[in-house]
């Protein structure tokens, strides 16, 4: 039904709410996309996974560990390959659920001081050291666990967890919110049009908006080489930022390629109800 006598007037309306149709498409996308990605511990472990954040960081763990080695007087040798590359994955994994459960994010570093403690007994019995006192080779163990436990810990993740578990619900929020507004705008547009073609080509011009809008942020991103710009402490942390934003880049790119298919079939569509029209 045509509630809209003016034609002109009509067209200014449904112009500006094609607009606003846009804008909440790209909001409710967006915020979906982030909502199921970014606040979610099975994207960031499958970023760490696909990247070579393990690697890099058990090198680190490695280099760590070398220099209070070499001041207790150990051989380089002893700490090469040491570190357990499952044994890190276990415990960054942990760390990671316990950061989005919202639970405190501690380090268990028993198997770690384990192995250790193997290792120097090997070492200890290959070398034919006898004299080495407990105390000192506990008080080895309890700093390299430190060491250990202080690479699992993920800089800045104590201090952005709360603001994170704030985040995701507001974000949920926001999604619901600007697609309940463009299921609302959409309806209207389609029940007061009374040519239901214009009501599609109006639809079409939305989506294809919303999708170049959306695969505009990651352009405008790359373009800017800001990601280049920041600065990272170590190579782990770097990998996994990379990952992060490349992963989500790639999902934008996806949600964009999946409006511009929707906008094409809306195009088809209007094309048809407008040939139909013409006919009659």
């Amino acid at each position: 039904m045509n509630f809209i006598k003016n034609k002109t007037v009509g067209s200014i309306l449904y112009i500006i709410l094609s607009f606003i149709l846009s804008v909440c498409l790209v909001a409710c996308g967006i915020c979906s996309l982030i909502r199921f990605s970014v606040f979610t511990p099975g994207f960031l472990l499958d970023c760490l996974n696909g990247s070579a954040y393990y690697t890099d960081l058990c090198d680190e763990i490695t280099d760590d560990l070398l220099n209070i080695g070499d001041a207790s007087g150990l051989d380089k040798s002893f700490f090469e390959n040491f570190v357990d590359e499952v044994l890190v994955r276990e415990d960054i994994q942990k760390y990671v659920e316990d950061f989005y459960a919202g639970n405190k994010m501690t380090v268990d570093t028993t198997n770690f001081e384990e192995s250790l403690d193997e290792a120097l007994a090997k070492y200890q019995s290959e070398n034919n050291i006898t004299d080495a006192p407990k105390e000192s080779l506990d008080y080895f163990v309890k700093e390299a666990a430190k060491i250990y436990a202080q690479n699992i810990k993920i800089t800045y993740f104590n201090s952005i967890q709360k603001k994170m578990l704030e985040y995701k619900t507001k974000f949920t929020l926001y999604s619901i919110a600007s697609g309940i507004l463009a299921l609302a705008i959409a309806a209207f547009i389609f029940f007061t049009s009374e040519w239901k073609h214009k009501a599609f080509r109006y639809f079409y011009y939305s989506i294809c908006g919303a999708g170049l809008f959306t695969l505009l942020i990651p352009a405008a991103v790359f373009a800017s080489g800001i990601l280049g710009k920041i600065a990272i402490l170590s190579r782990s942390l770097n990998d996994m930022y990379t990952a992060v934003f490349n992963s989500l880049f790639v999902e934008m790119a996806i949600c964009a390629a999946a409006m511009f298919i929707v906008s094409l079939i809306l195009l088809i569509v209007h094309g048809k109800l407008r040939k139909k029209v013409t006919e009659d």
